[in-house]
């Protein structure tokens, strides 16, 4: 299965970076050098790559850089930003990344994988979504391979972000970290959402004459997503329902699932499938949107920020709370209807789409619970890991 297929990446990455944890005891350190990563050292996306481009706009008195293991990637960014993008697959690139006082990852994997990276150094992970579910060693069913990966990181980092103290137990519970490891701040991606989309024209630019509906479930590690779980869904009737309203409906699955879309969706005409190929990461284009669909996924929270309309879908609720677990109420923490049948479903479109006041008091409330902090979010993090690793 695919988490297995990531535990196997996660484990390698770990065996690689093990040698030079050891030589990492015996290396300097350089105060004013930040190294940045995000997914498997192989992605520049999520809450490391905003925090990275501010650095080096704002804060040209860093030597910033950014791993980036895929080659052709890495070469590509090199000259469309500068020389600011490093592999780990030779020597001297490593004993660079090893010398750098601060690394910043969006994910459980370090710049370098191993133990102990945050002896004599400052380790930041600024996540890439508010962990509505059970993560880490307080997942559920959790296997013997995946606890010990877990308890052999932990000394890794130095703090968790979290956007809200709702969320702050369960960033300690997925390292079994002290409470003061865990700290309040935005997520550096989400200005896109409070600055009119600070990246959204240079990525995708969306049809201003029409309303524009995103749906992005969430992926499940026990099943395959059900896209629009109603018994009495007809596609035909969805397309004219689109066309007659002016809308597109634009399908984002988790980028590791796109190829498992049922074929029915083929054949609606105002719907667009949003894949990674299309746009890389997400958080460029989402202000765009007029409307939000989901089930479980995080991505509601970012959303919120727009306070913008949103329609949720847990059709396996009882589920997915057995097998995934919740982290906060979600009932309560999700500002939206709940339609069980696809008449209801188009009803709650319009209603959303035609009525600002629908729902808006339960947004602004969920907002202000679960995202802290909501202007100036890269900045704030920039100022927070200075202020902490000047401590």
């Amino acid at each position: 299965m695919n988490k297995n297929r990531y535990l196997k990446l996660r484990r390698a990455l770990f065996i690689k970076g093990a040698l030079f944890s050891l030589l990492g005891f015996f290396v300097g350190r350089s105060k004013q050098r930040i190294i940045f990563n995000s997914e498997f050292n192989t992605e520049f996306n999520h809450n490391s790559k905003y925090l990275f481009l501010y650095f080096l706009k704002h804060h040209p008195e860093y030597d910033v850089r950014f791993v980036i293991n895929d080659i052709e990637q890495k070469n590509k960014l090199n000259q469309e930003i500068g020389p600011y993008f490093i592999d780990t697959y030779c020597f001297k690139n490593r004993l660079f990344i090893l010398k750098a006082k601060v690394w910043v990852t969006s994910s459980l994997e370090t710049p370098l994988g191993g133990f102990w990276q945050s002896y004599n150094r400052f380790v930041f992970h600024l996540g890439h979504g508010a962990p509505l579910k059970r993560i880490g060693r307080a997942e559920k069913y959790l296997n013997w391979k995946k606890a010990l990966y877990y308890r052999l990181i932990k000394q890794n980092f130095n703090y968790f972000f979290s956007t809200s103290a709702a969320f702050s137990e369960t960033w300690r519970a997925c390292l079994n970290l002290k409470k003061e490891q865990v700290v309040i701040a935005g997520q550096a991606r989400n200005d896109a959402l409070t600055d009119e989309g600070v990246n959204s024209n240079t990525v995708l630019r969306l049809d201003k004459s029409r309303k524009h509906i995103l749906y992005a479930p969430t992926w499940r590690p026990f099943d395959d997503t059900i896209i629009f779980p109603f018994f009495d869904f007809d596609a035909k009737e969805l397309d004219l329902f689109l066309d007659k309203y002016n809308i597109t409906l634009h399908v984002r699955v988790h980028p590791n699932f796109e190829s498992d879309l049922p074929t029915k969706l083929k054949n609606i005409s105002h719907l667009n499938i949003l894949s990674r190929g299309k746009v890389t990461d997400i958080n460029d284009i989402l202000v765009q949107f007029d409307l939000l669909i989901t089930d479980y996924s995080s991505i509601y929270v970012d959303y919120l920020l727009t306070q913008k309309p949103m329609l949720f879908l847990p059709y396996d609720y009882d589920e997915y709370k057995a097998k995934i677990g919740f982290t906060i109420p979600y009932n309560e923490a999700t500002p939206g209807p709940k339609p069980k049948t696809y008449k209801e479903f188009i009803i709650e479109i319009d209603r959303l789409l035609s009525d600002d006041s629908y729902y808006a008091q339960e947004r602004e409330e969920a907002n202000n619970w679960l995202n802290v902090v909501q202007q100036n979010q890269t900045q704030n993090n920039a100022q927070l890991i200075k202020r902490l690793i000047a401590q």
